[in-house]
């Protein structure tokens, strides 16, 4: 019987070890993105550029997410957390032209996913 136990603890310990152990740490093997990854706005003038709407859409990961706006002068977020099975958010444009306005994504394991949006002038001809 005892020879029984010890095949089954083995086992076990196996087939937890090549999935990562288990629980909530164990990690997500799969990518984690969001898409899209970017946006270029070109506006007429800077001063025109607000009320652009952008879903944006989480892959991968592991969830709550936690949503970052590094330009809230530029640009709002509807959330600041995600969750859920297609977890969304959605980015809105304020008005004035920026480059590089960055929203970054951070998952339950402190990974993170950037969404970049730039709102440029159009050049006269």
């Amino acid at each position: 019987m005892n020879v029984l136990k010890m095949a089954l603890v083995a086992a076990t310990a196996a087939v937890l070890a090549s999935c990562g152990g288990g629980g909530p740490v164990a990690g997500d093997t799969e990518g984690f993105s969001v898409f899209p990854d970017e946006t270029t706005l070109k506006t007429s003038a800077c001063g025109t550029a607000g009320g652009f709407d952008s879903v944006v859409t989480i892959n991968g990961g592991q969830p709550p997410f936690r949503i970052v706006n590094s330009s809230p002068q530029y640009i709002t977020v509807d959330r600041s957390e995600v969750t859920g099975k297609d977890p969304k958010f959605r980015v809105t444009t304020l008005g004035g032209c920026g480059e590089d306005l960055v929203v970054t994504v951070i998952d339950f394991h402190s990974r993170t996913a950037v969404y970049t949006i730039t709102i440029e002038e159009e050049e006269d001809n």
